[in-house]
């Protein structure tokens, strides 16, 4: 009996042991820390950590493309040998507000996902000390900046081990992923610049199809870059071509800040009952501004 209890607690305890997160941070209305769902396998080419930030009530911080108002989240990295910084992918954004200024930011709970390449064989058995100075605005009745020092050791293994705590976040992230829009969508959207006679104001209009009008749930687009206002309320228009075929007009204004030499029209464009075929909200576009 007492041999089988050994044997048992040998091969439970690798599994229940791992600890995928680095010491907790608390600066103001901000708690955060590194976090990562498994240990790191020797013959890895790429590495995930997720920088897990959590918001009092209240407050957010901003997005990658914050709008009008606001600074994205940073982070100086400090790496292994061997290990250098591809890049971060951030949680889908919301819609914030600061003062009377809408904006686009990330409030409560969110996990961004940094990713990194490995340039050499790593070691069984050597642990990965990953290192940052955090940066951040968080906002709600006023603004506060601030900054932390982060870490995170990551042993190498030759067997995988797995954070149960962190998995449901990873996975959550993922599959909420901005995704693609189709090709077949794209081909049939456009991004057409306008400027009313004796206005200073100029608009982009995004014409995608849309060929259930009898339904109608709530679309957003999140432009990357100052190129719109984010200030603004946008109301999809139905819009039907001569040959009866249905589309969404969404007219924005541009941004005073915007680049003149921008050829595109880039970013995320939110529906909120989701898009078919995927369970992200949220759809990458990219369109050619005529």
């Amino acid at each position: 009996m007492k041999k089988s209890i050994v044997f048992f607690l040998t091969i439970l305890l690798p599994l229940v042991t791992f600890c995928g997160e680095g010491e907790i941070v608390t600066n103001g209305p901000i708690t955060t820390r590194f976090v990562t769902e498994s240990n790191i396998d020797q013959i890895s080419k790429t590495i995930e950590i997720g920088w897990w930030i959590k918001r009092d009530r209240g407050w957010h911080t901003y997005w990658e493309s914050p709008g009008d108002v606001g600074v994205p989240p940073n982070l100086e990295w400090e790496l292994p040998s061997g290990v250098s910084f591809r890049e971060m992918l951030f949680a889908p954004p919301q819609l914030v507000k600061m003062f009377q200024v809408f904006a686009h930011g990330h409030r409560e709970e969110t996990l961004f996902i940094c990713r990194f390449d490995v340039s050499r064989q790593l070691v069984t058995g050597e642990n990965l000390l990953f290192k940052a100075k955090a940066s951040w605005l968080t906002c709600y009745k006023t603004c506060v900046p601030a900054f932390a020092d982060l870490e995170i050791l990551i042993p190498v293994e030759s067997e995988p081990q797995r954070d149960n705590k962190w998995i449901p976040l990873f996975e959550k992230f993922r599959a909420e992923n901005p995704v693609e829009a189709p090709k077949s969508w794209l081909l049939e959207s456009e991004a057409k610049l306008s400027k009313p006679p004796g206005s200073k104001k100029e608009y982009v209009t995004m014409r995608f199809p849309y060929p259930d009008v009898s339904k109608l749930p709530t679309f957003r687009f999140f432009a990357q870059g100052r190129y719109v206002l984010s200030n603004i309320f946008q109301v999809p228009q139905i819009y039907q071509d001569k040959q009866g075929n249905k589309f969404l007009d969404i007219s924005m204004e541009l941004s005073y800040w915007r680049d003149s030499e921008k050829k595109y029209l880039e970013g995320l464009l939110f529906r909120s009952d989701g898009w078919s075929q995927t369970s992200s909200k949220f759809y990458k576009v990219k369109l050619p501004l005529r």
